[in-house]
């Protein structure tokens, strides 16, 4: 049996057969070195697992480099005076590409067109007619120089009646949103185009007073409405499946013809990871 590291020097001679073991690590020692060969698979195994293509890499473009300025671009995109009321058919629609899709932890993979249609459809700015998105902290991927991350926090009054489909009414309560700050990115094309938004969960759930919840469910939380919006919840789940199947004008995710092909997750709403 061989044992990796070791040498014995058996030395000859007229008398009995010397073995020498000053080669032979110890117990302790062979210990180590299994240790330090199962971390270096472990990390070979890693290393080469990380390097194996993403399907969001087709967001890399390439490895190409940006011929704009990204984070001014994303600034003036988030000053737009249709991002920071969250009016979205106010924003210019040459922002986007028609290839845009957004993704959120619940809501997508939902294509522009959708989700103007919903967000218009859900009158929030009857609603919160002073909500604010502040974005601020504005950063480039290191790993990808067509992505901006950046943080928003949104603060609103519930000043009027808000009626969203399949929702009670809920009547104007004057409560305060001070909702948590979130992350947000956005993806820029190489023709300067919003292919891809991106948003996620409170940084500080325990910040603010709607409960952690932010973006839209913090709004419905500051109007007296709480609702699970938690990733994987069954019944929320059967809800947007419902919700899709019977085609209504508001949707949280568009129908699998109308995504962009570049979208390979089949996961929709708040169904877990499935890639």
């Amino acid at each position: 049996m061989l044992i990796a590291g070791a040498s014995a020097f058996i030395l000859p001679s007229p008398g009995p057969v010397l073995v020498s073991f000053q080669s032979l690590p110890s117990s302790s020692q062979r210990s180590h070195q299994q240790q330090q060969h199962e971390r270096h698979g472990a990390l070979s195994a890693t290393s080469t697992s990380s390097s194996s293509p993403h399907w969001l890499d087709v967001l890399k473009f390439d490895g190409t480099t940006p011929t704009f300025d990204v984070i001014d671009k994303t600034i003036r995109y988030t000053s737009e005076p249709g991002y920071r009321s969250f009016n979205l058919k106010d924003i210019p629609t040459d922002y986007y590409s028609e290839d845009y899709v957004f993704r959120g932890p619940i809501v997508g993979p939902i294509n522009r067109e959708d989700l103007v249609r919903t967000n218009t459809i859900f009158g929030l700015d009857t609603a919160f007619p002073d909500l604010d998105r502040k974005a601020f902290g504005f950063t480039v991927d290191p790993d990808n120089p067509y992505r901006v991350l950046y943080f928003e926090r949104w603060t609103a009054t519930h000043a009027g009646d808000l009626s969203i489909d399949g929702l009670p009414p809920l009547a104007a309560t004057g409560n305060r949103s001070e909702q948590p700050i979130m992350p947000f990115s956005v993806v820029w094309n190489p023709e300067g185009k919003i292919i891809y938004e991106h948003l996620t969960t409170a940084v500080d759930r325990f910040e603010g007073n709607t409960g952690g919840k932010v973006a839209v469910f913090g709004l419905l939380e500051t109007a007296g409405l709480p609702l699970d919006n938690n990733v994987g919840n069954p019944i929320l789940v059967l809800q947007q499946k419902l919700g899709r199947f019977l085609n209504g004008p508001a949707q949280v995710y568009s129908r699998v013809e109308d995504v962009p092909s570049w979208w390979k997750s089949k996961a929709v709403g708040a169904e877990k990871n499935d890639m």
